[in-house]
């Protein structure tokens, strides 16, 4: 890097020569999908203020299971005149599944659109946010914004741009769906910011390490740094210094349950815990859930997702994930779900260092096919747990005392 102000070499070619906007920063963020903790840890390193200009390249929704808190972010300040909210494309899946609710329901949901599905019921049904003003904010979304700084041109979009027309003659499917056709044919002097690719599975660009590349050669900068991704990260690019910024990797956490498979006891507790904490009104503390057998990529099963829903315990799309070091030394806590897993956990752990290993038992109801017991057990459990949390408030960083 020759200058450590830019992203990337040779990136000093598309930095203003002149600030002649009225902000001090602007700021583009890439893809949030869902994931509402990294969201929260970019805006603490970015501090965003009313002398920036924030632009959002679009996918607030799908894949995460923050759905629901990001679009009450997106919709507390979309009218902010410092904030613009661009369309991605999964936000015109969703439209496009709302209008047809046929083939494009079903591609929508298979790239992650159960989540988002799960976010707008509990957001509607608590009445948080009415479905149609979501729908109707979506609608209104736009597809680019072109702003001038310093005699040139920037110009933001969700996935790129044709090179052969005018920007302002863009196409749909080059705004929200383009990719190497855009960042391979592009040879424009307009900058253009867009998310959309995450950069380390289309660029031989440093995968363990994921940040914003100017794409050399080209007037490009990309954005994605894979959020949803397992080590991925939320990113945010100052256009105006060559800045960046970036949430955590792995987003530190109060409590994790583990299981085999991480796709029915484990999510169980999860979603359990996390109803019980927002009871008590210790909604901060997080609670996450992984599996030491698991792959990672599966969806919760129907036996646990029938439970959850017969038990009114609100939930969101789960993706399942696997345990790893990186999973024990981010979590305060960590709830093996049987004594295999147990042992597991401590191997993984190299012999659990931090004492920070229980066990909360229960029979795997894959094995038994009783799922109503396994969650009568992790609630019981789970109970349990919320008691000591009450009177260990360590546990939850200061945040709220569990006596409020």
């Amino acid at each position: 890097m020759s200058d450590e102000k830019y992203f990337l070499d040779d990136a000093a070619d598309i930095i203003p020569k002149v600030n002649d906007t009225p902000y001090k920063r602007i700021l583009a963020i890439g893809d949030i999908h869902g994931q509402f903790s990294k969201l929260q840890s970019l805006l603490k390193k970015v501090s965003i203020t009313e002398d920036d200009l924030v632009i959002a390249l679009g996918d607030y929704i799908d894949r995460g299971d923050g759905v629901a808190d990001v679009l009450k972010w997106v919709m507390e300040h979309k009218d902010k005149s410092n904030y613009i909210f661009l369309r991605g494309n999964h936000e015109q899946m969703m439209l496009d599944a709302i209008k047809t609710n046929g083939t494009d329901r079903i591609t929508w949901i298979i790239n992650g659109g159960k989540a988002t599905i799960f976010a707008l019921r509990e957001l509607n049904s608590k009445k948080i946010i009415p479905f149609n003003d979501v729908l109707n904010f979506v609608e209104k979304l736009p597809h680019a914004y072109s702003l001038e700084v310093g005699g040139r041109n920037y110009f933001f979009c969700h996935a790129g741009v044709d090179s052969t027309k005018p920007l302002d003659k863009q196409t749909d499917y080059f705004l929200l769906w383009s990719r190497s056709d855009f960042f391979n044919q592009y040879d424009g002097e307009d900058v253009i910011i867009s998310g959309h690719s995450p950069v380390r599975y289309y660029f031989d660009y440093d995968a363990n390490n994921p940040r914003p590349l100017k794409v050399p050669g080209k007037n490009i900068i990309m954005v994605d740094t894979g959020a949803y991704t397992r080590g991925g990260r939320l990113s945010c690019v100052d256009i105006i210094s060559g800045k960046y910024y970036q949430s955590d990797d792995d987003v530190p956490g109060d409590i994790i349950f583990v299981c085999s498979g991480n796709t029915c006891r484990s999510p169980m507790a999860k979603y359990i815990m996390r109803h019980l904490l927002a009871k008590a009104g210790l909604k901060e503390v997080s609670v996450d859930s992984a599996g030491c057998n698991s792959d990672g990529g599966s969806y919760m099963s129907r036996g646990a997702f029938n439970e959850l829903i017969e038990n009114n315990i609100p939930f969101q799309t789960h993706v399942s994930k696997p345990f790893t070091k990186r999973e024990y030394d981010n979590f305060k806590r960590v709830i093996a779900l049987d004594k295999a897993v147990l042992a597991r956990v401590k191997k993984v752990s190299k012999g659990d260092p931090d004492n920070k290993v229980r066990l909360l038992e229960v029979e795997d109801p894959w094995d038994t096919g009783d799922f109503p017991k396994a969650y009568a057990a992790i609630f019981k459990g789970c109970e349990v747990l919320l008691n000591e949390l009450t009177e260990d408030t360590s546990c939850i960083n200061n945040r709220a005392s569990a006596k409020n």
